[in-house]
């Protein structure tokens, strides 16, 4: 296939699918077309016809009100997921956080300390 004739969609490929294994078994009243539920084969004697299905309807773009609240109903859903730390690993982590603050403090001050020292020699 060249890189300019376009690939026919993945509905079509199934329809046809479809339609050949029906040609077999008469007694297939309908099948599904894709595990989402996008689309739905119907048929009514040996005639296929789609049909699509709420999800496929487009509506449309939800408005501000109606993104905002999707994206808090998603964040309660996620926030209920989080394994929350307990008081006391909590208060072990933010003393570590401090005291390790304080060192890299006292070690970039000592630095910058002696920086200054060494640049004041040089210039007088």
């Amino acid at each position: 296939m060249s890189k300019l004739q376009k690939k026919k969609p993945a509905i079509l490929k199934k329809e046809k699918k479809i339609q050949s294994e029906t040609s077999s078994d008469s007694s297939l009243k309908s099948s599904t077309l894709s595990s989402t539920g996008k689309a739905a084969a119907v048929l009514s004697g040996k005639k296929l016809k789609i049909e699509k299905t709420v999800g496929d309807v487009k509506k449309g773009e939800p408005n501000f009100f109606q993104k905002a609240v999707e994206f808090f109903r998603e964040v309660k859903v996620e926030l209920k997921k989080v394994t929350w730390p307990t008081r006391k690993q909590t208060v072990g982590t933010t003393i570590v956080v401090v005291v390790f603050v304080f060192v890299i403090a006292a070690f970039l001050g000592l630095f910058d300390y002696a920086l200054s020292k060494i640049v004041q020699v040089v210039l007088t």
